[in-house]
């Protein structure tokens, strides 16, 4: 049975307890990495999207390792499924990677990612039996407008939350989602940017979720797995 190294992040190297995994150092960047058996990885794009499943307990585990990190250092989570076939990779994709990866832990320092999604106000089914064609033309136009509002008041939130971060980018929206967007923000302006994301959205009567903080997953493009 094959083995080899799961790449989780790159990060400083600097001394870590991370109860498992463990750091491959190459001038002063470190690879966060565990050995692994290869099998386990074959046949997972096939694996059902349940809960427990094979996938599901992978993703969630490289989840928590580079949480852990991230608590302590900055990190560069890499893609999920990430194996390497031995320690001299690790040092190669370190070498080829590390001016890029150098940079982009100075940007991400001191900074985490938060997840904002508003929704539009829920609104009360309408009973066609009870109102009139010229009613029911007067209610929609009414419907309209307020959705009109609401998408306003949404792309107001992002413009208000985008001068409160260090960046932020947005996602495609579906269902009742008026927005769904990512933000780097400074711990320093962290409780600035949930005090305007409370204000703007009360005074707007829109629905709101705010979740994180997570590592900088949205903001590290650098691809490294091809190193």
């Amino acid at each position: 049975m094959s083995r080899g190294l799961y790449a989780y992040a790159i990060t400083r190297d600097r001394q870590l307890d991370l109860a498992g995994p463990w750091l491959i150092g190459h001038r002063g960047l470190a690879l966060v990495v565990a050995e692994v058996e290869l099998d386990r990885f074959t046949g997972l794009e096939l694996d059902e999207p349940t809960e427990d499943s094979p996938l599901a307990v992978l993703a969630r585990y490289h989840d928590a390792v580079v949480r852990a990190v991230f608590q302590r250092e900055p990190v560069l989570p890499l893609r999920f499924g990430t194996v390497l076939d031995g320690v001299d990779a690790a040092v190669r994709l370190l070498s080829a990677r590390h001016e890029e990866a150098s940079a982009w832990l100075d940007r991400v320092e001191g900074r985490r990612e938060w997840g904002v999604r508003v929704r539009a106000p829920e609104r009360e089914p309408i009973n066609l039996d009870e109102m009139s064609g010229t009613a029911y033309l007067t209610l929609r136009r009414q419907r309209l407008n307020a959705t009109d509002a609401v998408r306003s008041g949404a792309a107001a939130v992002h413009r208000a939350l985008e001068q409160r971060a260090a960046e932020s980018t947005c996602r495609d929206l579906s269902g009742d989602l008026l927005l769904e967007a990512a933000y780097l923000v400074r711990t320093e302006d962290e409780e600035d940017f949930h005090a305007e994301v409370r204000r703007l959205t009360g005074e707007l009567g829109l629905r709101v979720e705010i979740t994180g903080p997570w590592p900088p997953y949205s903001f590290t493009k650098v691809e490294f797995a091809d190193a």
